[in-house]
């Protein structure tokens, strides 16, 4: 059991989250998640549900330490990119065309380093 209290701290330090944001995510409070941790309990099966949704991985996850019902593709690009997740909770809260200058910003730093990277192949040549 204590497995699954470990991965739930791996996984919010990653996240550059805490506990209290957990608790305040799927409504469970903080100091029943405080108890379960300290005693070593897990959580029933739905707010483990919810824990394990708000931490973008599967209770399976949580308990066994493996995701055999995410195909490993999918898994890998969530251990990839989970490391934006606070960037996506950022851009959810833009109307449209908030994101779409974003968009726009984020495509004209990929241009300036596809040049940069283009005008050293070049010189290398």
């Amino acid at each position: 059991m204590l497995f699954f209290w470990q991965r739930v701290n791996k996984i919010i330090k990653e996240m550059h989250r805490t506990q209290e944001w957990v608790a305040e995510k799927t409504e469970i409070k903080y100091k029943t998640i405080r108890n379960w941790i300290s005693t070593d309990v897990l959580p029933r099966v739905d707010d483990g549900v919810k824990i394990a949704g708000e931490l973008g991985v599967t209770v399976e996850y949580l308990v066994m330490g493996t995701n055999s019902r995410i195909p490993k593709e999918i898994d890998n690009f969530y251990m990839k990119y989970k490391k934006f997740s606070i960037v996506l909770e950022y851009l959810e809260l833009l109307n449209q065309e908030q994101r779409e200058d974003i968009e726009a910003f984020a495509l004209t730093l990929v241009e300036k380093k596809q040049a940069l990277e283009a005008r050293k192949h070049t010189k290398m040549a």
